[in-house]
């Protein structure tokens, strides 16, 4: 006989049904085939001739059957592999004559143990065929460990993240973490303050309220256009201002209701802190330039002196005075 082919493995899909799988590989001996169940977690589950299984077509060229008691399920998978064992039993008696056939079946079985251990060698990690390396060990396993490079990088070695250089802990907020080992440390960290924490803790909307010393939103109430609205909009009195301009005025709220006296200009004005800050501007048939000092991003409408009310957003950021928003309020 020969052996042409180098298939020593199959693998099968179950479909809860069928039980009947080929053995596409000669085998010379029943117990030189091992049968795998594979479940739908993974799971390697080894089947037992007589026990699980069948076998038929030992010795012949174009292999055999394996038959299964019970059907693999569908989502299983059924793994046939030859893997002779690695012994050598023909013994030859010198001045006998040469038994072609004898000798021809240790040949065939040295060949299958050949491809047994070549189909071994194919699912093992292996360095590149130009890899000078020799000589790497695997460490014996340990619990919450990684593989790693020894500082030599000619060896592999145990290591723990934080040991491996890679991570510290606690993760510092410069690579992405917390420099902290508790909510309430990271939340701090990060800038939120105690009220932050507080907020955190906090399960209810009623609670989150109660802990930022505000009152829930009438939704109805602030997308309302009327002016007349605006004190019980935000609560405190909005900061009132009248004039042609806004020079001499010192803004102490984020929100200012400005009344022009006459043809006006949106003037520069300090600004307390950086954010956003709404100015109510109540035109009463005055016109309204804006000073170039502010930025935009030059698609703003102009003001219109019928409007009721012209709403101007200006936010500033590290000094920069921008104009986010115009709107001209029909009331």
């Amino acid at each position: 006989m020969t052996i042409s082919s180098t298939e020593t493995k199959a693998i099968y899909v179950g479909d809860g049904s069928t039980n009947t799988f080929p053995v596409p590989f000669m085998f010379l001996r029943n117990e030189d085939i091992r049968v795998l169940l594979v479940d739908e977690y993974g799971l390697e589950l080894p089947r037992f001739e007589g026990i699980d299984y069948t076998l038929s077509g030992v010795g012949d060229q174009m292999g055999g059957t394996c038959v299964l008691f019970e059907p693999p399920a569908t989502g299983r998978t059924v793994v046939i592999r030859r893997e002779p064992a690695l012994v050598q039993e023909v013994d030859y008696v010198e001045n006998d004559a040469f038994p072609a056939a004898t000798h021809e079946a240790a040949l065939d079985k040295l060949t299958m143990i050949c491809q047994a251990l070549a189909e071994k060698l194919d699912r093992a990690l292996t360095f590149r065929i130009s890899s000078a390396v020799t000589g790497v060990n695997l460490p014996e396993p340990g619990p919450d460990l990684v593989l790693a490079w020894n500082a030599e990088g000619n060896d592999l070695v145990n290591k723990d993240v934080a040991g491996a250089g890679g991570l510290t802990v606690p993760v510092p907020i410069s690579q992405g973490g917390t420099n902290a080992d508790n909510p309430a440390e990271a939340l701090f960290n990060l800038g939120f303050g105690a009220v932050g924490v507080t907020v955190a803790g906090c399960e209810e909307e009623a609670e989150v309220l109660a802990a930022i010393g505000a009152e829930p939103a009438d939704a109805d109430l602030l997308k309302a256009d009327k002016p007349g609205l605006l004190r019980a909009a935000y609560g405190d009195d909005v900061q009132v201002h009248s004039g042609p301009d806004l020079s001499g005025l010192a803004v102490v709220r984020n929100h200012v209701a400005w009344t022009l006296t006459g043809a006006s200009l949106f003037s520069d004005v300090s600004l307390p802190y950086d954010g956003t800050y709404v100015f109510h501007v109540y035109p009463g048939g005055n016109s309204l330039a804006l000073a170039a000092s502010y930025k935009s991003d030059g698609l703003l409408p102009s003001p219109s002196l019928n409007a009721g009310e012209i709403r101007i957003a200006v936010e500033q950021f590290n000094a920069r005075k921008t104009i986010v928003s115009l709107q001209n309020v029909e009331v």
